[in-house]
């Protein structure tokens, strides 16, 4: 069997998230597998680039581990990311730099609890080049760039795809020199798109892209809304990086507590963060349905139609706020109870 490969890219300020993700990966891939695992280095320093390597020494099995130097200069003149910085777009540079025909791309505030051979192994459709899991907020080109969807004589409809989670044909995609492709397009509509490197991929290889379940990219606000703690999945915390102070809930428990699993030290979730939610959600059940009245006698009818299923959301958070809180208690209380088969020793 070819080894599966696993890539990520991270600097310092995520190396939590990356150390994380790559232990819950390898713990839940199936043993027979070898594995190569390659980090797209923006910037780490040298005490976690050992650490990484001790991690993946302890945990066994068939794993090679490999530190590819990103340079994300190349991306001067596109839309500033996350932190101010333009490391969200390596992962545009993955058929640059890494010489495989495919991977599996995982964003570094994942935690994985199936087995990553699966998807690594699957076929993709005739003329698709990648695969990825629907997004679960922005439904449409449209919800992240309408301009662009009318430049680009693009469907303003049509499907939008969450990018933490990848199935990559590298060989196709060198083909089709998505690379440059990729350079041209973020550089020349900058301030155009909303999600960075996401947009890139969604707007150039649109129709070239598989459907995956949702269990491959399940985001962690979908998780706190859970009424158990099933797992089975991969959890994408797409709203705050846990380590960094997240959102009180059960995924935020359920990353502090696989991080203490593994020995990472991750500062508890800051409480100021649910004060704030819970004392600015009266203001926004009532002014999502005000701005969804205003778009419909504008005639903007998806945008009325978005703006109303945000204001339901608000006004059944309020509603229901003492059942989802006695729900939290007795999941939290499960979630510091499990147990994770990692055979990572102590980190130092």
């Amino acid at each position: 069997m070819k080894p599966v490969v696993i890539a990520l890219a991270s600097d310092d300020r995520y190396f939590s998230g990356l150390y994380c993700a790559v232990a819950s990966a390898l713990t839940h891939l199936n043993p027979a597998r070898r594995v190569d695992v390659k980090v797209l280095d923006g910037g780490l320093s040298q005490s976690s680039r050992d650490t990484l390597s001790r991690l993946t020494d302890r945990i066994g099995g068939d794993v090679r581990l490999e530190f590819v130097t990103a340079d994300a200069s190349v991306f001067g003149s596109a839309t500033l990311g996350p932190g101010q910085s333009h490391m969200t777009y390596c992962r545009i540079l993955l058929p640059h730099l890494v010489n495989v025909p495919r991977l599996v791309y995982l964003d570094c505030d994942t935690l994985v609890f199936r087995d990553l051979s699966g998807l690594f192994d699957l076929e993709l459709s005739p003329r698709n080049v990648v695969a990825a899991v629907r997004d679960s907020e922005t439904l449409s080109l449209a919800e992240d760039s309408l301009v662009l969807a009318k430049a680009m004589n693009l469907p303003a409809e049509g499907a939008y795809f969450n990018c933490g989670v990848m199935l990559m044909n590298l060989d196709e995609l060198r083909r089709q020199d998505f690379f440059e492709s990729a350079i041209d397009f973020l550089n020349c509509w900058s301030g155009k798109y909303r999600f960075w490197d996401q947009s890139a991929i969604n707007f150039l290889l649109h129709r070239q892209i598989d459907d995956l379940p949702e269990c491959w990219n399940w985001p962690s606000w979908r998780f706190d809304a859970q009424q158990n703690n099933d797992l089975g999945c991969v959890l994408h915390y797409t709203t705050l990086a846990p380590w960094l102070g997240g959102r009180a809930g059960p995924a935020q428990v359920l990353f502090e507590r696989f991080a203490a699993e593994v020995e990472l030290p991750v500062s508890r979730s800051s409480p100021f963060q649910g004060l704030w939610r819970n004392a600015v959600a009266p203001l926004r059940a009532l002014a999502f349905p005000l701005a969804a009245l205003c778009y419909r006698l504008l005639g903007k009818n998806d945008k009325s139609a978005a703006y109303q299923k945000v204001g339901r959301y608000w006004r059944d958070y309020i509603c229901n706020a003492p059942s989802r809180r006695r729900l939290y208690r007795q999941r939290n209380d499960e979630i510091g109870r499990m147990k994770f088969d990692v055979r990572a020793s102590l980190v130092s």
